[in-house]
């Protein structure tokens, strides 16, 4: 479990960020390279590893939550880990990142783990699952939109499909 409480981070600079967060990428961008002349390069890369730790507990937060609800609702009971939701977090979207780079899937599902920025892209358990799968001795990762009445997957996953043939052409070569 992630310690909520794993970062610390002053007012002044949570103000600068705070703001950041609501603007594009390019703003972002501008806003922390500013901040970084400010402050300077040693204390900009301790305010990344802290903001890395807010990062980790605001997802476990949301977890939390998902989990309170699910409880509340019924749908959970309080002594079972192996209903919690897979929820998206920095290192599965990090996984992601490095999981979208590996196959050009435009054909592939809009959640689809292979497409940059969907839930299940930045899912860790998803990504692992994806890249592991997509090793050709492995049994296939299976596309999590195409789902018979039972809520079971009926077709393979394109962004997979391709990431496996790449594999395949690299064995071959």
């Amino acid at each position: 479990m992630v310690d909520q409480t794993d970062y610390a981070i002053n007012a002044d600079d949570a103000e600068w960020l705070a703001g950041a967060t609501m603007l594009p990428s390019d703003m972002r961008r501008e806003v922390m390279s500013a901040m970084m002349e400010h402050i300077g390069p040693d204390r900009m890369a301790a305010l990344f590893s802290e903001f890395i730790g807010l990062a980790n507990s605001v997802c476990a937060n949301a977890a939390e939550m998902v989990s309170m609800q699910r409880i509340i609702d019924g749908h959970e009971h309080p002594d079972r880990e192996s209903d919690r939701v897979n929820l998206p977090t920095p290192f599965g979207a990090l996984q992601g990142v490095i999981l979208a780079s590996k196959v050009d899937a435009p054909e592939a599902c809009g959640g689809c783990a292979f497409r940059l920025g969907t839930i299940a892209n930045q899912s860790p358990i998803t990504t692992a699952d994806a890249d592991f799968c997509s090793d050709p001795l492995s049994p296939p990762f299976m596309c999590h939109e195409h789902l018979d009445d039972q809520g079971n997957p009926t077709r393979g996953c394109a962004g997979f499909a391709k990431l496996r043939a790449a594999r395949k052409a690299e064995v071959h070569a």
